[in-house]
């Protein structure tokens, strides 16, 4: 059985645009998803081509093979750019145009009528593999955590650009069917992948939207919104990780409870605004004092705690001196000129009589009382 093969491109056009539909309302949306416009933009102009290809023979070569192949790859190439935007990597307005003027100029000077019909579609097929594999690429070298979408879109892409490797090889070595539109098994073969590649191509792009929103979510249920370290509920069920994991390796476990000194009159004295800052400030300071493995959260109002693995109350004392020293070294910076706080700091660490947070937190909170009976700006140790 074979398949009219203009008919297939009208079929495929339509199918294009309208994906490309349901992603453009997706992007009106305002998803926190990057990647969407240009995804949208891309099945639209491919799907588009689809009706300039179709009209070969009937209308001017120029826009029928050289306009319609063009559109084509540019629209591979914005669905390339999604990709890149998708995992947060910078995108160059000419990386859009590569691939479509290189076709022009090619197609004008060799291409443009059907004497070397094999040489054109592997030409073609030969970029559309190139994209197709650039896609794919950007997906899985950013896919640490396996994301179950951008694998599905991966490998979509990756058999397309296989399919494409086989139809270019078929066609250069000269296993070629007559004419443009006859019948016959590569078109019948190119007509059923390209619409399977349609149909999967975008169910991929719709899961990957979806992991990446259901990702976003779980973040902001476990990130303060201002400071964007974990809150309260987030800190608590690591906690309990770390503290299984710390009775099994037999490894210390400390924790730090700490309160911005004075916070009430700064924000008093500054406006709200500055005390949002600095939250955010006290923040970046911590950050930089912190390992890799260690766990900082903000336990509500100017009151943060860190979780350090693998610190004895020694290790966590020098930890919470270096975080009160730099934070008493670096002033925030304001409008109004430079705005100095510090920070009090009470020191615990997990023993076989407190073994739990409520009890760890209480003997943190205790030192850091002293900690503020003593002065401010000091360290503390339960």
């Amino acid at each position: 059985m074979h398949l009219d093969v203009r008919t297939v491109f009208f079929m495929l056009a339509i199918a294009a645009l309208s994906a490309s539909a349901s992603l453009f309302l997706a992007q009106r949306m305002k998803l926190s998803v990057h990647g969407i416009k240009h995804w949208a933009w891309g099945l639209a102009i491919a799907g588009s081509s689809g009706f300039l290809l179709a009209a070969r023979g009937t209308i001017n070569p120029a826009l029928s093979v050289v306009l319609g192949n063009c559109m084509l790859l540019l629209g591979y190439s914005f669905l390339w750019t999604g990709m890149r935007q998708f995992v947060g990597v910078p995108v160059r307005a000419w990386f859009l145009l590569v691939a479509p003027m290189l076709a022009a100029v090619v197609l004008s000077l060799y291409f443009l009528d059907d004497r070397n019909g094999p040489g054109r579609i592997a030409f073609l097929s030969s970029l559309i593999t190139i994209l197709s594999v650039l896609g794919a690429w950007e997906l899985l070298r950013t896919n640490k955590d396996r994301r179950l979408g951008r694998r599905w879109v991966a490998s979509i892409l990756l058999l397309h650009a296989a399919f494409n490797i086989w139809r270019a090889a078929y066609n250069a070595l000269g296993q070629n069917i007559d004419g443009p539109y006859a019948l016959g098994s590569l078109s019948t073969a190119t007509g059923v992948e390209a619409f399977l590649f349609m149909v999967f191509l975008t169910l991929g792009l719709i899961l990957m939207t979806t992991d990446a929103l259901q990702t976003e979510l779980n973040r902001q249920a476990s990130r303060d919104p201002l400071t964007d370290v974990l809150n309260r509920r987030a800190f608590h069920e690591l906690f309990e990780r770390e503290l299984s994991r710390s009775q099994r390796v037999e490894s210390p476990l400390s924790v730090l409870l700490m309160d911005i000194d004075h916070f009430k009159r700064l924000n008093d004295t500054y406006g709200h605004h500055a005390g949002d800052l600095a939250l955010k400030h006290f923040v970046t300071i911590t950050s930089l004092c912190l390992r890799a493995q260690d766990i900082l959260a903000r336990f509500g109002g100017e009151e943060f705690v860190v979780l350090l693995p693998d610190a004895n109350i020694d290790a966590a004392q020098i930890v919470a001196e270096r975080i009160r020293g730099q934070l008493a070294n670096h002033p925030m910076a304001t409008p109004d000129g430079d705005v100095s706080f510090t920070v009090s700091i009470g020191v615990a660490v997990v023993t076989e009589q407190a073994t739990d947070l409520k009890d760890i937190l209480s003997r943190a909170d205790a030192a850091l009382y002293q900690a503020k009976m003593k002065g401010r700006n000091r360290t503390v140790a339960a």
